[in-house]
């Protein structure tokens, strides 16, 4: 059965008054808008041809959504909050109500998608006004750069920080405020991520639901699915919260370990198999989450499925029949491309964080940098039909720059002549000390590698044989761990220097001569940089 007739035998089915407890309207200029879907979380409907949907709903989620149609916008409230959705005002099943929404029409089957991933706004590390400094900016950028297509943008988790929801006095709340205040403009789609729950909710059965109530009540559903043109968008929350009871002391606000299990809930997968039976197996499908369904092993780069329970096999499973699959997840504050070897349909795109390192690197030398290298960013996505394109672009001043080439043996210098590091590494004596790195050793982290992508080095114009190796970033280690360490004693618990899955090595044959790097991408755009040597190791040479 295609897509358009399952439409249209949906529409025919009629709404009996009085038969639902759920009703409502969807129009356009005071016109009803049929085969719109809608949602209470658990049952899926469609409106019919006079817009009109009505269901039987158990009122479990405490708010009724819909999906937003191929050419039709909500409301967006302060210019980015889109209303989408509407709480419920009778708890009980017993109790009737109406839910009315309006749309506008627009055309978007060309548009640009902002998709970044962990905010971490929490009045803490000058994070707001960084915030403010680094990324609205590049709101202002990407509009001028989409001319007269529509731009959106999905955050994927820890927008805000569950620590510090009592601690600081920053909640969810604040940071919608913070939004309206910093003159955010895009369309924003948001994600749960696991900062993002209640942390002052006792371990019991029911935790892991009563903690995303915040969420639920002020940002939006959990989950939920849009059209933005002919792409589908599916929003997941897998995290099932857990806040275990260590007998340790917590945090004002805090009354257990905020623990959590990577996991996609059946009740979540009910409803992904009902919304999935509206698409057509040839639209693109981009589902973001916050969790990575994937890894990387460090060893061997291979693909493992990550997620606990079969979520991702399950997930995957679901979406198998789809021409095209993108997922989308922040959590790991580093990048990372993944292609399933049994999901050839699948891929996914682990985007480094807004907030970097926390937004410590920033407050500690005014660089923006993540764990791996990666400057802090996101991910633009270019639209055009069905024609998906993306690339990272960094918060700082490089902007759409796809790598960082590093001198060695400016690096080992630094690391045999400072103090510091010696100190450093006597405490950290895992961490790699490159002043033992062989001579004219080149280092290129490019950001956002995938396994399409093609690395070649020139020195002199002649290539370099190039090598992939999991390594750290030493600008991060100059930018957190070293000022961090001599500030407090500490490189910081999970904050320190990763090591880095797309860093690419070369040996050049002196130490003085330039060496070219030029990087072709997934669609054939060559981005190159040179590197004249010697060259410095410092904050303000590298980008």
């Amino acid at each position: 059965m295609t897509y358009r007739k399952l439409l249209f035998l949906l529409s025919l089915i009629p709404i009996v008054a009085g038969a639902q407890n759920i009703t409502g309207r969807i129009t356009c200029d005071g016109r009803g808008v049929k085969g719109v879907a809608v949602s209470d979380g658990d049952v899926v409907v469609v409106t019919d041809k006079n817009g009109r949907y009505a269901m039987q709903s158990q009122k479990r989620n405490g708010y009724v959504f819909f999906t937003q149609p191929r050419g039709y916008e909500p409301e967006f409230h302060d210019g980015f909050n889109p209303q989408f959705w509407q709480a419920l005002t009778a708890p009980s099943a017993n109790v009737s109500e109406q839910h009315d929404f309006r749309l506008r029409k627009v055309k978007n089957d060309s548009f640009r998608f902002i998709i970044g991933a962990d905010v971490h706004l929490a009045r803490r590390a000058e994070d707001l006004s960084q915030f403010r400094n680094l990324f609205i900016p590049c709101l202002a950028k990407e509009r001028k750069a989409a001319d007269d297509k529509p731009l959106y943008s999905m955050m994927l988790g820890d927008l805000a920080w569950d620590i510090y929801w009592t601690q600081n006095n920053f909640n969810l709340k604040d940071f919608m405020a913070a939004l309206r205040e910093s003159g955010y403009d895009v369309p924003l789609f948001p994600v749960m991520g696991n900062h993002d729950n209640d942390p002052s909710v006792p371990p019991t059965p029911a935790t892991d639901f009563l903690s995303s109530g915040p969420w639920r009540s002020i940002m939006c559903p959990n989950y939920y699915s849009f059209n933005l043109g002919r792409v589908h968008v599916v929003v997941l929350d897998d995290i099932v919260y857990k806040n275990e009871d260590t007998g340790g002391k917590y945090a004002k606000g805090v009354v257990g370990s905020r623990n959590y299990d990577g996991v996609i809930t059946d009740e979540q997968f009910e409803w992904l198999r009902q919304d999935l039976a509206l698409v057509s197996h040839r639209t693109p499908v981009i589902v973001g989450l916050h969790i990575p369904t994937t890894r990387l092993r460090p060893d061997d780069f291979v693909v493992d499925l990550k997620l606990g329970r079969r979520s991702t096999q399950r997930l995957f499973d679901l979406l198998k029949g789809f021409k095209e699959v993108h997922i989308v997840s922040g959590h790991t504050h580093i990048n990372a491309n993944m292609h399933p070897e049994y999901y050839p349909n699948i891929m996914e795109h682990n985007i480094a964080a807004v907030c970097a390192t926390w937004w410590n690197t920033g407050l500690y030398t005014g660089r923006h940098l993540c764990t791996d290298g990666s400057p802090g960013g996101y991910s633009l996505w270019t639209v055009n039909g069905r024609k998906l394109r993306w690339q990272y672009h960094s918060m700082e001043n490089n902007g759409e720059a796809q790598m960082r080439i590093i001198d060695m043996n400016a690096v080992r210098d630094f690391y045999r002549n400072t103090p510091a590091v010696k100190d450093f590494l006597t405490k950290y004596p895992n961490r790699t000390d490159y002043g033992k790195v062989a001579d004219n050793m080149v280092y290129v982290n490019v950001f956002s590698y995938d396994t399409d992508w093609k690395v070649e080095m020139f020195e002199d114009g002649q290539p370099l044989t190039v090598t992939r190796e999991r390594a750290e970033d030493p600008l991060h280690t100059l930018a957190f761990d070293l000022p961090a360490f001599i500030k407090v004693g500490s490189s910081g618990n999970g904050s320190q220097t990763k090591k880095s899955l797309h860093i690419f090595v070369a040996q050049a044959h002196s130490e003085s001569t330039p060496v070219t790097v030029r990087v072709t991408d997934s669609f054939g755009q060559v981005y190159t940089s040179e590197l004249r040597r010697p060259a410095q190791f410092d904050l303000n040479s590298l980008p």
